[in-house]
């Protein structure tokens, strides 16, 4: 085991606020991560080289933007979104019962509207993969800098991505004060995650207090959702908009970035690591319990963006 293995997970978990033994500790490998954890030659084990491997090779999400209608990942996505609309609401992978989450939980305009809605696109992903017994399935994701226009594959009126009633139009274009590379710049280059990552509440506040809204949700998040418009437009209908999803999953993009690419920590307060969710479900529709602590490795372990040009690069 080389020592630049050390290096190099250091310089992956350093902007993630997490040391590398709690590291270990945190990636299923049990007692012997809990061993190598305070063990001086850990360098020569091979358990970092299994753990890196793993980072490098995670599955990759696409911009649906440069996708065309045929593309399978495109398919995929429109096969699910038809396969979960056909269940009951009954059924917690169903487009309804997510629907309903969404309606009933989410959290804006406080620090809780990341990682809630990273764990809403997580699950919702994996129940993709489920429904439609795709494993190779990624969730594309909408950048908005880049293509600020619904993208070419939501028009069609023959497709299961189509939805009725958005106010937006092929020819419509997002101002470049919502999601130029200027103002993308700005949002990105705040390095204070209780600035960028909106305000904080209690850890006894209800999860769905308002508190403030950072730059990246009071910006870009909440003007496209209005940009899109009709059921977009609202918190409580806008995941019935399969665009949603892609919208959504750009807002985790930007946060990866933020956190990975420019190196800026998240708060390590414990009000905010500590807050538990108990409202998602997991593939199999069984519940499941996560605080942000617990989704802080997602982008290293589930997975990467296919390296889009965010703010001025």
């Amino acid at each position: 085991m080389r020592l630049d293995l050390y290096e190099a997970m250091e310089l992956e978990l350093r902007p993630l606020g997490i040391s590398r033994r709690q590291f270990l500790l945190m990636t299923g490998v049990g007692a012997v991560a809990a061993m190598l954890a305070s063990c001086e030659v850990l360098a020569s084990c091979d358990v970092i080289e299994q753990i890196l491997e793993k980072i490098r090779n995670r599955p990759v999400r696409r911009d649906i933007s440069l996708l065309t209608g045929s593309d399978p990942y495109v398919t995929a996505y429109a096969n699910a979104v038809a396969a979960l609309r056909a269940l009951p609401i009954s059924n917690k992978h169903s487009w309804d019962y997510q629907w309903g989450i969404h309606t009933n939980y989410c959290p804006h305009h406080n620090w809780l509207f990341l990682p809630w809605h990273r764990e809403f696109v997580w699950r919702f992903e994996e129940i993709c993969r489920q429904e439609t017994q795709n494993e190779s399935f990624t969730l594309p994701y909408w950048n908005w800098q880049k293509n600020p226009q619904v993208p070419a594959v939501f028009l069609n009126q023959g497709s299961p991505l189509y939805h009725q009633g958005r106010t937006a139009t092929a020819s419509s274009t997002i101002p470049i004060s919502i999601s130029g590379p200027q103002e993308m710049e700005n949002i990105l280059a705040q390095m204070n995650f209780l600035l960028f990552g909106s305000g904080s509440i209690s850890a006894t506040s209800p999860q769905n207090t308002f508190a403030s809204a950072g730059p990246l949700e009071g910006t870009p998040h909440d003007n496209i959702h209005g940009f899109v418009g009709g059921d977009m437009g609202y918190i409580d209908t806008s995941p019935r908009d399969p665009i949603f999803w892609m919208h959504h999953n750009m807002i985790e993009c930007v946060w990866v970035d933020w956190n990975l690419k420019r190196g800026n920590p998240n708060t390590n307060d414990p009000s905010w690591t500590g807050r538990r969710f108990t409202e998602f479900v997991d593939r199999a529709g069984n519940a499941v319990s996560v605080t942000p602590f617990d989704m802080v490795l997602y982008p290293l372990f589930l997975y990467r963006y296919d390296d889009p040009v965010l703010g001025l690069g």
